[in-house]
């Protein structure tokens, strides 16, 4: 499946290498190694970050996962987002997840809330930025910050318990015997919003290669919001990998105050390409790390969902 992500992900940027040729080709030469290697650092540490919203939503209810394990089941399982729809994550994950004690309903909650969490948290970051630096993107992509505040209100604890509780009597399997409370909750959506800081600054600094308009902290401002706005998006268009197209389309948009489309679909190009190696770091890393020992620590009480493996 990683050898099919890689190949899915190189295929997508061909392809759009070879339609919009003539727009990116004369940027090419504007990138610097420095600042496309310390891009890839720097979105390797993204990707790595949700990681830790995901354990800390998972010892919210109760099962409280060693880091090495959270890495492996996470990351291992995250290489389905390839696949069009939102479901196979999930479901790779709770299937490695009974290898470490962990049910299925504990996984699946967990790994389900992860993935609302991301829009409201994205949502915020580009509602945060973008009115500043990029209102032509807002206006178009309006419908994507629409939906932060719908995810928020499900999120709240009473109604999300209740969501979870429905869902599982429908699916008649047995419901949480711990629900997330809003201290978990309000720590995974810190990790995430994180994470997109991470991806803002990655994008920052390959736009930064190709002679902005802008500079200073007014184009720290612009990667930020154009990647959190471009992913939100990306990811409500469920039909499609890993938003793939969609992503890109917002990028350029949203960084056009700062850049000319050429340069900005070589950006969106190689921030996808970066993103997927990325995750295909973090799947390795995941495999690597060999499982130890089966049990998980249940808690009967709240852990500390922040706490450090």
């Amino acid at each position: 499946m990683t050898r099919g992500a890689l190949v899915v992900a190189l295929g997508l940027l061909a392809l759009a290498l070879v339609s919009q040729w003539n727009d990116v080709r004369e940027s090419f030469s504007l990138l610097t190694v420095s600042g496309v290697v310390s891009s890839g650092v720097l979105t390797v540490l993204a990707v790595g970050t949700t990681v830790l919203s995901w354990r800390a939503l998972l010892a919210g209810l109760g099962a409280k996962l060693p880091l090495r394990a959270a890495v492996r089941i996470f990351f291992v399982g995250q290489i389905g987002k390839y696949i069009p729809g939102s479901v196979w994550p999930v479901l790779a994950q709770m299937e490695l997840s009974r290898d470490y004690g962990v049910s299925r309903p504990k996984a699946a909650s967990a790994s389900l809330v992860v993935l609302a969490l991301a829009v409201p948290s994205g949502g915020l970051a580009a509602a945060l930025t973008l009115p500043f630096v990029s209102a032509d993107a807002l206006a178009q992509y309006w419908w994507a910050l629409v939906a932060v505040p719908v995810f928020a209100v499900l999120l709240c604890p009473p109604v999300l318990s209740r969501l979870l509780e429905r869902a599982f009597r429908l699916l008649r399997r047995p419901g949480l015997d711990v629900p997330l409370t809003l201290r978990p909750i309000a720590a995974g959506a810190g990790w995430l919003l994180l994470s997109f800081v991470w991806y803002g600054l990655a994008t920052w600094l390959l736009v930064r290669d190709l002679d902005p308009e802008i500079g200073g902290a007014r184009l720290v401002t612009l990667s930020l919001g154009a990647y959190a706005l471009a992913w939100t998006a990306g990811f409500l268009v469920l039909v499609l990998p890993a938003g793939a197209g969609v992503r890109e389309a917002v990028l350029v948009l949203a960084l056009a105050p700062a850049i000319a489309s050429g340069p900005a679909t070589l950006v969106a190009l190689v921030a996808r390409l970066l993103a997927t190696i990325a995750d295909l770091v973090w799947a390795a890393v995941g495999v690597a790390l060999r499982q130890r020992h089966p049990g998980v620590i249940e808690t009967s009480e709240q852990p500390n969902p922040t706490e450090p493996g």
